[in-house]
């Protein structure tokens, strides 16, 4: 079974592009533009990797972080603009596996996702 991403970000041309690079990479993807669209997408299939921008219509994505992960283990990759030491050990903090700053490369975020997976299968 393909591992299953949430893009979530409020620039629909960027999230679409990303779940597209995403698939030629073997992954299934979704993507939301809000947190509530988001909570859906997780409430309906649980992701194994959600890619969370930092700020959306509806809220920061650094405080879904603690929310998406009350559900149980999964990947979260902050993807954002903003380019801030103190955002990002925040968002580890909270249970981020990384912080990347856009604009990142298909092959940093697929380097993190597999690492994280391979974790993820370790400990299981």
């Amino acid at each position: 079974m393909q591992p299953y991403a949430v893009i979530v970000d409020d620039n629909l041309e960027s999230s679409e592009t990303l779940a597209i690079l995403l698939e030629l990479e073997g992954y299934t993807a979704a993507t939301a533009a809000t947190l509530a669209e988001a909570r859906a997408r997780i409430a309906a299939r649980r992701p194994d990797a959600l890619i969370l921008d930092r700020a959306l219509p509806d809220g920061q994505g650094m405080d879904f972080v603690s929310e998406a992960l009350s559900g149980g283990p999964m990947t979260i990759v902050m993807l954002t603009g903003t380019s801030d030491p103190g955002d990002a050990a925040e968002a580890i903090r909270r249970g981020a596996s990384a912080y990347l700053v856009k604009p990142a490369t298909i092959q940093q975020l697929k380097a993190v996702l597999d690492e994280a997976q391979q974790g993820v299968r370790q400990a299981a």
